[in-house]
């Protein structure tokens, strides 16, 4: 059976592509600005995300990764002692500057060499266990767009002059890499002090968190502790009213300017095919009939601008993860979200046209 919208739609294809290009336009600021403000907030919790700890130990009054609390190492070894706990490890956090030929901001990421609730991942070039050499540094390959260090070479942390022995992939968060050193190396760029400001834990199968954080309240009344879920979701809270928030705004009114786009395309385009339904009209069309056609019309435009936006967004998204290292992330569950709205206000935009279509008077057609 021939598709009467099908037609229509065809009979103009100039007016049917600047549609299509109208909607992709519209789109690509809705999906590429949702990309990225996932993306910042995932990168934001990469450390979290690939921690393998049931519970996070923080001082009371801090309950995020953005305000490092300050530990000493009794608090470690009594989260090792604790009923149920297979593995306790303390991590630190640090603001630096690494040296090649230039200044690099970076995060200073101090894990243990033999703990394997967090290590770094993607590792590219060298060997992620030679971290237990003294002075040994890992760095990430976003540090080296600029700068090219190869494995074996001497860069300086933070004043202190240390030697590359692996090069990671994507362990950053947002725009700022992290670089990894042991423990020992780090005491040394805190004049020998041993502290943490986090201790990783985790519980042996079957047992419950909840006593562990109960347990943890009672003896220790200046430590507090979250599961990994809670201290994810707060640390990203906190990133959003740190600044984030702003970036919010931005991917908003784009969303927002992108939903009017395509509400207002959809309309439009309705409204020039205005004859067409009077046409139809004249040789007997019903309303319902028209009201389907232009429903039709509007679902097959966005669902060929979609695939145009998606497909751009996601090239623009390739290119500036190459050149900038800023990388959007575009989860299906959201996608499919997106779809189905752009489907509802299209179809919206086309009905309030269509209204207009099918009170038109068939006579318009023979007029000049």
């Amino acid at each position: 059976m021939i598709s009467i919208a099908r037609e229509i739609l065809l009979h103009d294809k100039v007016r049917l592509g600047i549609t299509i290009v109208s909607l992709a336009f519209a789109i690509v600021m809705i999906v590429y600005n949702l990309g990225m403000f996932f993306g910042t907030l995932s990168e934001s919790v990469s450390l979290i995300d690939h921690a393998r700890a049931d519970l996070w130990v923080l001082e009371e009054g801090h309950r995020d990764i953005y305000s490092p609390s300050l530990l000493s190492l009794s608090t470690l070894r009594w989260a090792r002692r604790a009923p149920g706990v297979v593995q306790a490890c303390g991590l630190n956090l640090l603001g630096g500057n690494l040296l090649i030929q230039n200044n690099h901001p970076v995060m200073v990421v101090a894990v243990d060499p033999d703990c394997a609730l967090l290590q770094p991942w993607g590792v590219r070039l060298g060997d992620a266990s030679d971290l237990r050499r003294k002075d040994a540094i890992i760095v990430d390959d976003y540090t080296l767009r600029s700068d090219p260090t190869y494995l074996g070479d001497t860069v300086e942390l933070n004043g202190l002059e240390m030697q590359v022995v692996a090069v990671t992939h994507n362990n950053k968060s947002f725009t700022t890499p992290y670089v990894y050193v042991s423990r020992q190396t780090f005491a040394s760029l805190n004049g020998g002090e041993e502290h943490f400001n986090y201790v990783m834990v985790q519980l042996a199968p079957m047992t419950n968190p909840e006593d562990t954080i109960h347990r943890l309240a009672s003896d220790n009344d200046d430590l507090a502790a979250f599961l990994s879920g809670e201290f994810r979701s707060a640390s990203m809270l906190a990133l959003v009213s740190q600044g984030l928030g702003v970036i919010f705004v931005v991917v908003a009114v784009g969303v927002v300017v992108g939903l009017l786009i395509i509400t207002m395309t959809t309309y439009t385009a309705t409204m020039e095919r205005l004859r067409d339904f009077a046409i139809l009209k004249a040789i007997g069309a019903t309303r319902r009939k028209i009201l389907g056609i232009g429903v039709e019309q509007a679902a097959a435009e966005t669902l060929l601008g979609f695939g145009a936006g998606l497909a751009a967004s996601l090239g623009l998204n390739y290119i500036v993860e190459t050149f900038a290292g800023l990388r959007g992330s575009f989860p299906a569950v959201a996608i499919l979200g997106a779809l189905a709205i752009l489907l509802a206000l299209a179809m919206l935009g086309s009905l309030i046209s269509v209204r207009k279509a099918v009170s038109v008077d068939p006579t318009v057609v023979f007029r000049a």
